[in-house]
């Protein structure tokens, strides 16, 4: 896909995901927050954590990856992303958010627009209006994960 579709592509992604806030905090509830992995850059993580990284490695929920990066589990009741704060995210606005949580759900890779599975909006199909523009471009539409309920 050439630079000027993609461009165009992410500015539709962007509107997207803004369409759903109010849906993310009042109806979904974070979802995507208290439940999943994240992985994390060395220089994301501290942000995310919060400062709790030490304590987060010691519960065993946040673990380093041989390739430098860290894997945080979200997946318990307890332990729901640090930055999440009565179903609000409290590193949203920040520039050092972790890039898989400023794209959630929506991930534009090559000639692809991936919509997560696990995002309650794409199995809402809150999403129609855009996947038609994005289909406009040329891009294909991906949204079937065989493990996304796991």
């Amino acid at each position: 896909m050439d630079e000027k579709a993609t461009n165009k592509a992410e500015k539709i992604a962007n509107k997207a995901r803004k369409s759903i806030s109010k849906f993310c905090f009042e109806e979904c509830m974070a979802y995507c927050c208290r439940k999943g992995y994240l992985v994390l850059t060395k220089y994301e993580v501290n942000k995310v954590t919060q400062g709790r990284k030490k304590e987060l490695e010691k519960l065993e929920l946040l673990t380093k990856l041989k390739d430098g990066n860290y894997s945080l589990n979200m997946g318990t009741p307890n332990f729901p992303c640090p930055s999440l704060q009565g179903y609000k995210c409290l590193v949203h606005k920040s520039l050092k958010r972790s890039k898989t949580c400023g794209d959630f759900p929506i991930f534009i890779q090559d000639d692809y627009v991936k919509l997560s599975p696990r995002c309650l909006a794409v199995k809402q199909d809150l999403f129609y209006s855009y996947i038609k523009q994005w289909l406009a471009l040329g891009f294909k539409i991906k949204k079937d994960d065989p493990l996304a309920d796991i």
